[in-house]
Parts: C-alpha cells; structure tokens; sequence
C-alpha cells in the first residue's frame, strides 16, 4: 500500500519495481491525497499504464487528508491477510515482499519490515548520531528512537518499524484501530506508534534485513513541509508520542523540550532536509509544537480513561 501526493514521476518508478516482484500473489492499493487537480489527472494515467501488470486499487480522497488517514482509508479497503506499507519515492527490491511474507508462517509475528537504503542522500542533515552499531528499531527509556533502518544486520527482532518498509497483519491494525490521525504535518511517529501497540498486543515485530526498500528521498510533495513547520509538527508529534505510548510520558516530554532547546541554541540539526534562516525561528517552532502536543496527548489519554471506565461499567453491570 502506498499514499502519493504530488510526486507523479517517483510513483512510476515504485510501481515499476512492484511489477518485477519475486511474490506474485499480492494487490496494489494507491490512495492518491494530491492536491492539484493536474496530479490527480497524472496519478490516474500512471496507474492505468500499469493495470495489465499489477492489480491496482486506486483510491481518491475528497481533499487532502494527511498521511494517516490516507493509509487508514487503504487499510479499509485492502482485502490481504498481510498489508505491507512504502513510500511513493521509494522502488522495491525484486524479493522485497518474498522475504517479509515467508515470517508470517510463525503465528506469534505480527508485523514485519526491513532495510531502508538511502539513494539520494539529505544534504542539509547535520545531525551527528551517536554510534549505536547493530541496535535497529529501538525505542530507549528515553522515549528516543534508534532507527538504523539502513543497516544490514539481523534479523532481529524489534520494537519498531520504519514506514517506508513495514507490514502487518490486517487483523492487527484493525484492532489497534488503524494509524493515529493524531500525528499531523510531516506524520513523525505514526508508525512507531502503530509498531508499539501492535508488540502490545503480545505479537513479535521482526527486521529483515534481506527485505530492501530503495529510498530516493524525493525534495518535495508528500509528507515534506518547509523547516519550520517540520521543527512544529517534530515537537508536536513527539510529545505526544511520549505521553500516549511510554510510561512517565509527561517527565520524558519535559527532558525531550528542554534537550531540543539546547539543540537548538547550539545550532544542530534543523530539519532532514533544508536548513533555517532563523534559527530563533526554529525554536519558537518546536515549543509552539510541543505545547500543542502537550494539549493533544493528554486530551487522548482523558478520552482513554473514559473509555476504560465506560467499558468497566458495563462489564460490571452484567455481572
């Protein structure tokens, strides 16, 4: 399944390389959240140059929904057992899918991904990460995320998969209720999310790291916005990350705003891919997008609470 905005050519290239699958027995569900009307027209041409080929489902939303909401809207109406999520700039490994869907033989996976390899590299990433070799997919006490979904190393088995290359059971998304519409703007941590509550459930997440997905890191269209509203929706979606998925989220939101301020006040690492003119700017930015956050994880978890409590009355009350 893929969400597409605005990157028509990359598209093409993805579909492509799906037509070249070493696993056979699959569907293609695009959901185009364009929001041009000349995109919509090219992403309808692309597609049908590729109905003799692969079988495709293409999906319009009625206004641009967001990354979330547009693979919930996929989610829907896939019918495979299996539902195995990219990019729309990304292209697939020939066994991609072959080597994620034989580790649903084992009935305790539910969900597995694999290497995510850079083409086209971010330039402006100034980020200097801390070596961590070997660790992929794994969500510190902290609350930080060691991704390393480029490295070769595995399999393993881990607490989180990076959306340009994971899978699913359906059942399993359905139970968890889908993608978070929570994480708004750039979509920061939706998947982690989603890996988190899906390992709740009591289901094993698994890296291959023979499952290759080619990323081309397209600069613009999809989830990619300006440096300053990536630095918003970063605070934003983080923080409420932290609240609604670790425990002690508000105590670990505190360190995570207090360490990005000082991050910032040094100048290091804006956005993955453009740089700031005005760094103050930039800050203003992630503690706007904190504070929303801060609003909206804990109206989630009140929302929760009440659910627990109404579901607990009930139970009761039959007793």
């Amino acid at each position: 399944m893929v969400a597409t905005r605005n990157r028509e050519a990359y598209l093409a290239d993805l579909l492509k390389s799906l037509t070249r699958q070493s696993f056979r027995s699959f569907e293609v569900v695009v959901v185009d959240d364009s929001d041009r009307k000349e995109g919509r027209k090219a992403v309808s041409r692309i597609v049908g140059r590729f109905l003799k080929n692969l079988k495709i489902r293409l999906l319009r939303n009625p206004a641009r929904l967001g990354l979330p909401s547009s693979l919930n809207r996929g989610l829907a109406a896939a019918k495979g057992r299996i539902v195995a999520f990219t990019d729309d700039d990304c292209i697939a490994d020939r066994s991609w899918l072959k080597n994620m869907v034989r580790w649903y033989r084992c009935p305790e996976v539910g969900g597995v991904g694999g290497r995510v390899v850079p083409v086209e590299h971010d330039t402006a990433w100034a980020q200097k990460r801390k070596p961590r070799p070997r660790i992929v997919g794994r969500v510190l006490r902290s609350g930080d995320v060691v991704s390393n979904f480029d490295l070769d190393a595995g399999p393993t088995l881990v607490d989180c998969l990076s959306g340009a290359n994971m899978s699913f059971r359906r059942d399993l998304l359905l139970r968890v209720g889908g993608f978070s519409r929570a994480y708004g703007g750039n979509a920061y941590r939706f998947e982690t999310d989603l890996s988190l509550k899906v390992k709740r459930l009591g289901y094993k997440i698994v890296f291959d790291p023979k499952a290759v997905i080619y990323h081309r890191r397209a600069p613009e269209g999809g989830a990619r916005v300006d440096v300053y509203k990536w630095n918003y929706w970063f605070g934003r979606n983080h923080t409420i990350f932290l609240l609604t998925c670790l425990d002690r989220g508000a105590l670990k939101a505190v360190f995570f705003v207090l360490r990005e301020i000082i991050r910032v006040l040094r100048r290091e690492r804006a956005c993955p891919y453009a740089r700031p003119d005005a760094w103050h700017r930039v800050l203003f930015a992630i503690l706007r997008g904190a504070l929303d956050g801060m609003s909206t994880g804990l109206k989630i978890l009140a929302s929760s609470a009440i659910a627990r409590g109404s579901r607990g009355s009930q139970h009761q009350s039959r007793v």
